[in-house]
């Protein structure tokens, strides 16, 4: 008998909140964070005016609070972010998981968010992780990314590069912005859920 898969978003669909700005903060801490806004605010407003994509002004901003990070000491900080990230996950949210749990389906997260610090999360759930991955050059991330950006149809090309959907006998999708609707769009209507966790 074939397993069902279901492929989750997370900032937004799991999350109550952004998990990127939420872990800059925690990584640099208020006054740096708030700073680099500040000085990125051009690239902010052209990508909130649809003028830069989404990728662009994300990598900007990464190159700026992250570059120069040593790769190991960025990892053990993802580790300790996982404890705050976990109070933002939508209690529905996690039922909806449980319940696939029990079904003994497949789940995997697909996010935009940065894998490094998903990881630590998807470990404790037991669950797969496709997210965008951060760049490690001598041993320091550049800032830039090692992967496209899992944003839009990209979150749907990761997917079929790594799951075979014609082993699964049925595709479930949860997401909840423009950004997730080639992945909606893997499944069946029945069973592509949109906004679906309060």
């Amino acid at each position: 008998m074939k397993q069902n898969i279901a492929f989750f978003d997370f900032d937004g669909t799991i999350t109550r909140r952004d998990s990127l700005f939420l872990f800059v903060k925690f990584l640099v801490g208020h006054r740096k964070f708030y700073w680099g806004i500040l000085i990125h605010l051009h690239i902010l407003l052209g990508y909130l005016m649809g003028v830069l994509k989404n990728s662009y002004a994300k990598e900007r901003l990464s190159e700026y609070f992250f570059k120069g990070y040593e790769g190991k000491e960025f990892l053990i900080e993802c580790e300790k972010f996982l404890t705050i990230l976990k109070t933002t996950l939508k209690d529905s949210a996690l039922e909806r998981l449980y319940w696939h749990k029990q079904q003994g389906d497949k789940i995997v997260l697909v996010s935009a968010s940065f894998e490094e610090y998903l990881i630590p999360l998807c470990r404790e759930l037991q669950i797969d992780c496709i997210g965008t991955a951060l760049e490690v050059k001598n041993a320091k991330l550049t800032g830039r990314f090692a992967c496209a950006n899992c944003y839009g149809k990209e979150k749907s090309i990761r997917i079929q590069n790594k799951y075979d959907l014609k082993d699964y006998a049925k595709i479930y999708a949860y997401g909840d912005s423009s950004g997730d609707k080639e992945m909606l769009a893997l499944a069946s209507i029945e069973n592509r859920f949109y906004k679906f966790f309060k």
